[in-house]
C-alpha cells in the first residue's frame, strides 16, 4: 500500500516551497523528491528508496567511487530516481522483484539488468544499484519471489543437542522431519501457522512460532521465521501465501454469530479498519436487527468452537487467495428456513 507522507510546513518553509528537497548526495538532476505545492506532499514517483548503504556500479558490475559529482555511495533510507519505465505484469512470480499498488491484483515491475548473477536497477548516466538494496519503488514496498537464507545455529524449533530446524507441514503442524541447522535454504513465500491451519487451535502457538517461510523446492513444507538467522532475513517482502482467502477490513467491523447476533460481551467485539485477515467460507446469515439476510465471511483468527466468528462481506475487500462462493442463498436463511440452514 502506498504510504502518504505529509509535511508540516511553517511560514518560513512556505517561502522556500520552490526549493527541491535533496535526499541523496547526487546532483540536482538526480534529486529524488520535490515539494508538491498543491498537495503539500513529497513527490516520490520515479524513485527508489534504499534499505541499505549502497554503492553505485557501472554496467559491468564494478564499483564507482565517483558519480555525478558524488563519491558513489548512497546511504540507507536515501531516495534516488530510476531511469527505466515501470511495467504492468499479471503474475509476480514471473519477475524476481515486483510491487503492487492499492491491492494485490495490480502488479508492476521495474526492468532490471542482471550482472554477474545479480539484479541491478539503472539510475541513469551509466550508474546502477543492486535491486537487493531497494526497499520501495515509488513508495510501494518491493517484493521478491524467492530468497536464499541461512538457518540459525540455535533454532527455536530444535530438539535435543542437534538443534536442527523442525519442518512444518502445509497445515501448520510441526513434523518429525528436520533441516540441518546453519544450512542454506531457498524460500519463496511467507505465511503464518493460522493461515495454514485455518483456526487459532494450532498447537504451539506463540509470537515466535507464528510466522513461517515456505521452502521453494517443496511447496508443502515450511520453516519458522524464528529459525532463520536474523542477518539472513530478506530485506524485501517475500510474496504472501495462505491456504484460505486474505481480505482487508475497510471499516470497523462488528463480529457476529451464525444467528446474526452481534457480539456485545467479549473484550474485542469488533475488528479494526485496515486489519488484514483470512476467511475460509462465505454464507448468508439472517440478521434479526436488520430484518434481512446479509452475506458473511467466516474468519480464521478464532478458535474452532468460538461462537462469534463471522464478519460482513461488505466490510472487507479481497486481497489474494481463493475466490469463495456462498454455501447457501439468501432465501435459505429466511426466518422460516434459518433453523434448518444453521443445522446444516
Amino acid at each position: 500500500m502506498k504510504k502518504s507522507k505529509k509535511l508540516i510546513v511553517s511560514l518560513a518553509a512556505v517561502a522556500l516551497a520552490t526549493v527541491p528537497v535533496i535526499t541523496t548526495s547526487l546532483n540536482q538532476a538526480h534529486a529524488a523528491q520535490t515539494i508538491d505545492q498543491t498537495q503539500n506532499k513529497i513527490a516520490t514517483d520515479g524513485t527508489l528508496t534504499l534499505n541499505h548503504n549502497t554503492r553505485i556500479y557501472n554496467q559491468r558490475g564494478q564499483k564507482l567511487y565517483s558519480y555525478q559529482g558524488s563519491n558513489g555511495l548512497l546511504k540507507k533510507g536515501a531516495t534516488v530516481k530510476y531511469a527505466d519505465q515501470v511495467k504492468a505484469i499479471t503474475n509476480p512470480d514471473t519477475k524476481r522483484y515486483s510491487f503492487h499498488k492499492e491491492n494485490f491484483q495490480d502488479w508492476f515491475y521495474l526492468p532490471y539488468k542482471t550482472i554477474k548473477g545479480q539484479e541491478y536497477y539503472s539510475i541513469g548516466h551509466g550508474g546502477y544499484i543492486k535491486a537487493a538494496n531497494v526497499q520501495e519503488i515509488d513508495s510501494y514496498s518491493l517484493y521478491t519471489n524467492y530468497a536464499t537464507v541461512r538457518l540459525a545455529k540455535i533454532t527455536e524449533s530444535g530438539v535435543g543437542r542437534s538443534n536442527n530446524a523442525r519442518i512444518i507441514d502445509s497445515q501448520g503442524n510441526f513434523t518429525n522431519k528436520y533441516i540441518k541447522k546453519d544450512s542454506k535454504i531457498v524460500i519463496d513465500r511467507t505465511s503464518d501457522r493460522v493461515s495454514l491451519a485455518g483456526s487459532m487451535d494450532i498447537l504451539g502457538l506463540s509470537n515466535s512460532y507464528m510466522e513461517v517461510f515456505r521452502l521453494k523446492n517443496n511447496k508443502q513444507q515450511f520453516v519458522l521465521r524464528a529459525d532463520i538467522k536474523k542477518s539472513s532475513i530478506p530485506r524485501q517482502v517475500i510474496l504472501p501465501y495462505s491456504n484460505f482467502t486474505s481480505v482487508r477490513i475497510i471499516r470497523k467491523s462488528p463480529i457476529y454469530n451464525i444467528h446474526g447476533i452481534q457480539d456485545s460481551d467479549s473484550a474485542f467485539p469488533t475488528i479494526a479498519e485496515g486489519h488484514e485477515t483470512d476467511v475460509k467460507s462465505l454464507r448468508y446469515i439472517w440478521v434479526p436487527s436488520l430484518n434481512k439476510a446479509e452475506l458473511f465471511y467466516e474468519g480464521t483468527e478464532f478458535y474452532k468452537d468460538a461462537e462469534f466468528k463471522y464478519i460482513k462481506a461488505s466490510d472487507v475487500e479481497y486481497l489474494f487467495g481463493k475466490h469463495l462462493t456462498p454455501v447457501n442463498t439468501a432465501t435459505d436463511v429466511t426466518p422460516i428456513n434459518t433453523a434448518i440452514d444453521v443445522k446444516q
